[in-house]
């Protein structure tokens, strides 16, 4: 099990070549940008192979948070007896392969009732299908996960379980979920098979030579005057400090 913090050390360490880094720009936050990057690719080059994902790639969100589906976002009418739903949250982007979005399973969070992937587009026609009007699905629009089921109590489908291979394995972490809890995204598991696990760390090392490396040190490097500072962007949420 290898951890968010030893995969960026492994990262800087093949940048460094095993010396001590004065550049500044190296910092946690952007290695593992390129980390998460990196992964994400091979990833997807290993499903587009029809290689299947093993449990060491794959990640759940337990249980995540729903609310009734407002009649604006539906495609169709749901069928009688049936209610449609979306996620609080948006949903972290699955890693895109060659057939979609690389999503094992989502259902109820017992397991015992199945989603079965549809589109917004295919939604619209299919209310009118009386074989499968009744069979609960999901599709995804605008990031948000929107399901239809026969469990019309609320108090029976609050949360629902999502499996798949994320393209940001941090973004799991900060979806709305039944449970609250902080976290040092440094101490998270970096989830990838070990078959992978040196081609991350090399592509990530290469992107940041690549970057870096190409660019005159004395305009972004402030190691050479402590009064230079050096600017940055805003980095997305998910990644470490």
């Amino acid at each position: 099990m290898l951890l968010v913090k030893e995969a960026i050390a492994r990262v800087k360490a093949l940048y460094n070549k095993g010396k001590d880094s004065d550049d500044s720009r190296l910092s946690d936050r952007h290695i593992y940008a390129k980390l998460a990057s990196a992964r994400a690719l091979l990833v997807k080059r290993e499903i587009d192979k029809n290689r299947t994902p093993s449990d060491w790639i794959m990640q759940t969100i337990p249980c995540l948070k729903l609310i009734d589906a407002a009649p604006n976002e539906c495609p169709c009418i749901p069928p009688a007896g049936c209610a449609m739903k979306r996620s609080v949250s948006r949903l972290p982007k699955p890693i895109q392969s060659r057939i979609g979005p690389e999503l094992e399973a989502v259902t109820t969070m017992d397991g015992s009732i199945i989603f079965s992937r549809t589109t917004w587009i295919k939604k619209k026609y299919k209310a009118g299908d009386k074989y499968t009007n009744f069979k609960p699905d999901y599709f995804i629009k605008d990031g948000y996960l929107f399901i239809t089921s026969n469990l019309t109590d609320d108090d029976l489908l609050v949360y629902i379980s999502v499996s798949g291979a994320f393209e940001d394995p941090l973004e799991i972490l900060y979806v709305d979920t039944c449970e609250k809890n902080c976290f040092d995204p440094l101490e998270a598991v970096f989830p990838i098979d070990g078959h992978l696990l040196d081609a991350v760390i090399q592509l990530a090392t290469q992107e940041l030579v690549s970057v870096f490396k190409a660019t005159p040190e004395d305009q972004f490097n402030d190691a050479r005057d402590p009064n230079i500072s050096v600017s940055s962007s805003p980095s997305p949420k998910t990644a470490p400090e």
